[in-house]
């Protein structure tokens, strides 16, 4: 399975920042708020040195509206990936940093050069990269599973812009890897007695009260709820440690619950598990056969457009739940 990019621009453009002289440049001392996405805020300080960092050495100012757009939806995400339990283990991201270091041939110190240059710290670029690793993971769980590319559309994309009639070979993938569907229900922590409350619904849900009408009644993470709380689905380690734990000793088809985590107490119910697809390989019948690196790149360009339009649809969906006010 392909693994799921964002399109959300925090990447740091380090192929630029090699070339890159310091320069200084000074910022307003004056702080105040530009937005606020639910009950959190964002000042005008913070908006600026993402600005900074992400064009440093440019006569031209970057639109900070700009800016602020992108990190409202990165607040959102944030928000959604807490609700969910979705986490980044510090070797994850570890290895992460790392593979970006070897993608552009960088030891240590030449990483940090790099980091100065962009007016970055280790520390600040490793958080902005364990924000963005988390946008991967949620947006993963979100829309990876609803996307499918078929042999068929690409055959027909490489007919239309390669020239020929190959046709394409499927090939067996690795071990399939288990993934899990699941639903909740939060309460959260914000809420008056709120572990009574969740312990009262999870109640309920057990004695077979239809799970899907209580997330709509009951739920405080109100974009599932109106999907009956599914969350859609989850690999190993994509959870943190007690959602975790509770789904995996979970029957399908099963609730569980109360579970607590940052956002509050979770009621879970495993929808569904599966394995990904194996496919067997099959012989080519054209003289003309799509090698497999051209398969692979046709395959990354149809998933990129379906993300592009399903993460649009989505990012729709968070935006219309949540309260958003801009102030700059």
């Amino acid at each position: 399975m392909i693994k799921f990019k964002t399109f959300i621009t925090l990447t740091v453009l380090f192929i630029a920042a090699m070339s890159i002289s310091d320069t200084a440049q000074s910022r307003e001392t004056v702080d105040r708020v530009v937005a606020i996405v639910n009950d959190e805020i964002i000042t005008l300080s913070e908006v600026r040195e993402l600005a900074l960092s992400m064009n440093p050495t440019s006569t031209e100012q970057i639109d900070e509206n700009t800016v602020l757009q992108q990190m409202i939806e990165q607040k959102l995400f944030e928000q959604e990936a807490e609700k969910r339990g979705i986490k980044i283990s510090e070797a994850e991201l570890d290895a992460s940093i790392q593979q970006v270091q070897r993608k552009y041939n960088l030891n240590d110190k030449q990483m940090e050069e790099v980091l100065k240059k962009q007016n970055l710290t280790p520390e600040s670029f490793r958080e902005q990269w364990r924000l963005q690793t988390l946008s991967n993971k949620l947006l993963d769980s979100q829309l990876k599973n609803r996307i499918v590319i078929t042999d068929a559309e690409i055959q027909k994309y490489y007919n239309e812009n390669y020239g020929g009639g190959g046709t394409v070979t499927t090939t067996s993938p690795a071990e399939p890897e288990e993934q899990v569907e699941i639903a909740h229900i939060l309460i959260s922590s914000r809420n008056p007695d709120a572990q009574q409350k969740a312990e009262e619904v999870a109640e309920m849900a057990k004695s077979g009260k239809d799970f899907s009408e209580l997330a709509k009644e009951y739920s405080d993470d109100t974009l599932s709820a109106d999907k009956g709380g599914d969350l859609g689905y989850f690999k190993r380690g994509d959870l943190i440690k007690p959602l975790e734990v509770a789904v995996e000793n979970t029957s399908e088809g099963d609730i569980t619950g109360p579970v607590e985590s940052p956002a509050g107490y979770h009621i879970i119910k495993v929808l569904e598990r599966t394995k990904t697809e194996s496919s067997e390989e099959s012989e080519s019948t054209n003289e003309l056969a799509i090698d497999e690196t051209t398969k692979q790149e046709i395959t990354d360009i149809l998933y990129k457009q379906k993300a592009e339009a399903q993460l649009r649809d989505w990012l729709e969906e968070v935006k219309k739940n949540a309260y958003i006010e801009v102030k700059l």
